[in-house]
């Protein structure tokens, strides 16, 4: 966007303020215009605050629901006996999403400088960042310690999404109850912590942005299937818009683009719903039967169970 020097650009992600430009001679006769940017380096804090503003502006529930949940936690601690506040996550009070998480910290004042993300930063990952030196931040898009183990905590994300698309809101609760359940005791028994115990053995912090992300991804697509919903006729259709996007490009060359699971390219695609973007994990299976009865006739999601 084209500023004049000195003005700021305000905006959700905070305020950027771009200097006066510089008048340098070039040669006699001859001037030239350019900005100096000085943006400051953020702190594992800052980061994480990025992404959960980032994350409630994209979030489908609409940023009301976001600020009613948060305010629904707050007063369901001050109900909680002295005994039972000892236990309860005070990072309630601004983040909603429990998969995302600052998981440790080096140094909490410390600019970053270098930062190493990657969809599954885990033990190896940790040690690759240590061999490679000089590494501030390692930034896991799954969860990992603390973040992983209260998973089930922000699939509640889905019944919005299936009542958005024309389930019943009662009928989404029903069926993901029972989903968080499964997916409560499938986390229990893993050894979550063991990949926040090296970051904290190598002193590199470490961060999980699980939600976030998917949040950001989940806004993504539906703004883009909102835009070009009228040239979606087919199913061929939302598999050529899908191969539009440069990360599916690489992904194709790589093996693993878009792929069709159930269906035919030649049938018509119907109303198009993108429940498996956010949510935390993979809803109910029963699901599918209550948005085919929805009118639902193609679902986009980010993975797939066998059984789903």
């Amino acid at each position: 966007t084209p500023l004049r020097g000195g003005q700021p650009r305000r905006g959700g992600w905070g305020n950027l303020t771009f200097p006066p430009f510089r008048r340098t001679p070039r040669s006699p006769g001859q001037t030239s215009f350019f900005p100096i940017l000085f943006i400051p380096m953020l702190t594992v804090q800052q980061i994480y605050d990025l992404g959960l503003t980032m994350a409630i502006a994209s979030d489908p529930r609409g940023t009301t629901v976001v600020r009613d949940e948060l305010r629904r936690y707050k007063e369901s601690y001050e109900k909680l006996s002295d005994q039972e506040k000892k236990y309860f996550d005070k990072e309630y009070f601004k983040n909603p999403y429990s998969d995302s998480r600052i998981l440790y910290t080096s140094k909490t004042n410390q600019p970053v400088k270098r930062m190493f993300a990657g969809i599954d930063a885990d033990e190896a990952e940790l040690l690759l960042a240590d061999r490679l030196g000089n590494i501030d931040l390692v930034m896991s898009h799954h969860p990992h310690g603390i973040a992983l183990a209260d998973l089930p905590g922000v699939m509640n994300v889905q019944v919005e999404i299936m009542h958005q698309a024309g389930v019943p809101v009662h009928v989404a609760e029903n069926l993901l109850n029972t989903r968080i359940a499964e997916v409560n005791r499938g986390v229990l028994p893993i050894n979550d912590h063991k990949a926040v115990d090296i970051a904290r053995l190598l002193d590199i912090s470490y961060l999980s942005t699980h939600t976030f992300t998917d949040n950001l991804v989940a806004s993504f697509f539906g703004d883009l299937i909102k835009k070009q919903q009228k040239k979606l006729y087919y199913v061929s259709d939302v598999l050529d818009l899908l191969m539009t996007i440069p990360e599916y490009q690489i992904a194709k060359q790589q093996k693993s683009g878009p792929c069709l699971y159930v269906g035919s390219p030649k049938r018509r695609c119907g109303r198009i719903a993108c429940t498996e973007m956010t949510g935390g994990t993979n809803g109910a299976k029963e699901m599918f039967a209550q948005l085919s009865k929805a009118g639902v006739g193609t679902v986009i999601g980010m993975h797939m169970r066998e059984d789903h």
